[in-house]
């Protein structure tokens, strides 16, 4: 296969600036969050993006403390809300973060549609062999038992992660259509989405990711060590923890990565057993969901591919 069918698919072009004039602008009126000191900063603004996504892209500005640092930019203006989301999220969770099981990008200052960050070397969870992505596929049912146990802040909705099932069966039925999966493969999906449509969800709403697939956790390199990193929290909201399990399963879809996640959240009612398998129900559903857009989307040469393709058996 060539090295252009395992590539990501393009982002959408940006409606904001995305050049180096942009970059020097906002960095020069960046505001330090609490707490931190950017006077050793050493500013090396380089030539273009570490990373680019649909949303943001990774700039790197220097370093702080010998810190790799990036400047995580808006590249549209619908990006702007998310990236307002996450950083409320990222200043709710900064006190948790010692007992946080993962790590999470730590916000040092903020400007105009635009965060500084350290930057994560590593790789994604989506490139990692088999049995360090099932470590991790536990690490994070650890690290979403604790994010959903934690109390919510006043954040916005997001109208497509930890909603209600029945208001994303256009999307599931149109991405079904176009996967042409086997027909096996196809009824599985069919039955996991209309278990978890039976199973609705009727308990508070929950302090969420909101996309914690694969590509979203970055393994550090042997020599950094410590703990996983789950970053991109632009998704992060309120609402039914189904979701965030759904995309837990896109890393390992087996019975116990949902078992662990079980036994360490707190928040109230996970102990009842059928608000556990109503749970169960919801995930796979979400699960199967969010496994059909990437195969939609991504070539199985993809690491975001081959999760979706893990997840639906095919």
């Amino acid at each position: 296969m060539s090295a252009a069918r395992s590539r990501a698919p393009a982002p959408p072009p940006p409606d904001l600036p995305v050049d180096r004039r942009r970059i020097e602008r906002v960095c020069a009126r960046l505001r330090a969050e609490p707490g931190v000191d950017l006077a050793p900063l050493r500013w090396s603004i380089g030539p273009a993006p570490v990373g680019e996504g649909w949303d943001n892209v990774l700039w790197p500005v220097g370093t702080l403390e010998g810190r790799p640092l990036v400047l995580r930019a808006a590249r549209r203006a619908s990006a702007r809300p998310l990236l307002q989301r996450e950083l409320a999220v990222l200043r709710h969770l900064r006190h948790a973060g010692p007992s946080l099981p993962m790590r999470i990008p730590t916000p040092l200052a903020a400007g105009e549609d635009a965060v500084l960050m350290p930057w994560y070397e590593g790789i994604t969870a989506a490139d990692a062999d088999t049995p360090r992505r099932r470590g991790t596929a536990q690490d994070l049912a650890l690290m979403l038992a604790a994010v959903h146990s934690l109390p919510a802040p006043p954040i916005a909705p997001n109208p497509v992660r930890g909603v209600p099932l029945r208001t994303r069966a256009e999307a599931f039925a149109a991405d079904l259509d176009r996967a042409m999966l086997p027909a096996p493969s196809a009824q599985r999906a069919r039955e996991r989405w209309d278990a978890g449509l039976a199973a609705e969800w009727t308990g508070p709403a929950l302090l969420l990711h909101g996309d914690p697939h694969p590509g979203n956790v970055v393994l550090p390199e042997p020599a950094d060590g410590g703990p996983a990193v789950l970053i991109d929290w632009g998704d992060t909201t309120r609402g039914d923890p189904a979701s965030d399990l759904g995309a837990l399963l896109l890393h390992a879809p087996e019975p116990g990565t949902l078992r662990t996640y079980r036994a360490a959240a707190t928040w109230s009612g996970i102990g009842d057993d059928a608000t556990w398998d109503a749970l169960v129900a919801r995930a796979g559903a979400w699960g199967a969901r969010m496994a059909l857009a990437l195969v939609t989307a991504y070539p199985r040469a993809h690491g975001l591919g081959r999760a979706g393709h893990r997840l639906l058996g095919t």
